[in-house]
């Protein structure tokens, strides 16, 4: 099932409400992390398969992108998405 549509829909969404300050719940910003992983997981695969990385390494980029992602979320928020999925 492609979520391109609907990540089109919510693209054009927020591009209208642009400069609109709303108040988003930590889910809300786990929810929109979900989606942003999953295009950027689909993108690394794609890169991985042009350099084609062997699968200990794809593993190990998969991980290293999830890290340093978690830290700059909670680095520029306070939020740390750990806490937020235990919840």
């Amino acid at each position: 099932m492609s979520l391109k549509k609907d990540i089109d829909k919510l693209s054009d969404k927020a591009l209208e409400n642009s400069g609109v300050y709303r108040k988003y719940s930590d889910m809300d910003l786990a929810n929109a992390m979900l989606i942003f992983m999953e295009v950027f997981m689909a993108k690394m695969h794609d890169r991985n398969d042009e350099l084609k990385f062997t699968k200990k390494e794809r593993l190990e980029l998969a991980e290293l992108s999830g890290k340093k992602f978690r830290e700059t979320i909670k680095l520029f928020t306070g939020v740390d998405m750990h806490d937020v999925f235990k919840k």
